[in-house]
């Protein structure tokens, strides 16, 4: 993992899950941070995650709740984010 996401295991991250990691970020990440996070950790563990369980604010949640179902069918965050500007264009 980069050392720029160390400031947020401030109690080690030895021992905890990817999963858990992963909310972690999603919970106290800069947007910078969050989109520089491996996007594999995010496809395969954000769709398995209650969003709104999630202690971070509510336009935080909306826009994870927004791009889950992009991830599946996107290898990084410029396809994700192609197929919902895309998407929302066709609307």
């Amino acid at each position: 993992m980069q050392n720029r996401f160390a400031k947020y295991f401030w109690d080690g991250d030895s021992n905890l899950s990817d999963k858990f990691k992963l909310r972690r970020i999603l919970e106290y990440a800069s947007f910078p941070d969050l989109i520089a996070y491996p996007y594999e950790d995010i496809k395969n563990y954000l769709p398995g995650m209650n969003i709104d369980r999630i202690r971070t604010s509510e336009k935080r949640k909306g826009f994870l709740k927004l791009i889950t179902p992009f991830l599946a069918d996107a290898n990084n965050w410029d396809e994700l984010f192609d197929n919902l500007i895309e998407t929302r264009k066709n609307k």
